[in-house]
């Protein structure tokens, strides 16, 4: 081989190098990108998961605290009769379990109570 073809072959040979290093370095910017895509959308799946559990046990608790309140204690407070006499003890007994039971909902304290305990109103 003469000078000529030896620069020739040199040269091919540099062009090939920097084509392949070009295609490796696209090649892994293509792996780094789909990664960083592919963890950024399990991460927004995990928190939208998160967050629609979150909502769930909300819902769950206003739903407890709606429903924990006896009916004759909402027409009372809707429409009072005792204006200037004092409350029945019933009605403070019902009084006491209804605020007994929202504050078991917020809290996210269980309902049982332990064997042998009673409670006092």
């Amino acid at each position: 081989m003469s000078q000529g073809q030896w620069l020739v072959v040199v040269a091919l040979a540099f062009v090939w190098g920097w084509l392949t290093a070009d295609w490796r370095r696209d090649s892994l910017e293509l792996a780094i990108t789909t990664a960083a895509q592919s963890a950024g959308n399990q991460s927004r799946k995990a928190m939208q998961d998160v967050a629609s559990e979150s909502a769930r046990g909300l819902e769950n608790t206003m739903e407890q605290l709606r429903n924990g309140q006896p009916k004759e204690i909402r027409t009372e407070i809707v429409k009072p009769v005792f204006t200037n006499v004092c409350v029945s003890p019933e009605f403070v007994s019902m009084f006491n379990d209804a605020s007994a039971a929202a504050e078991r909902a917020l809290s996210g304290k269980p309902e049982g109570q332990m064997p042998g305990k009673t409670t006092a109103h």
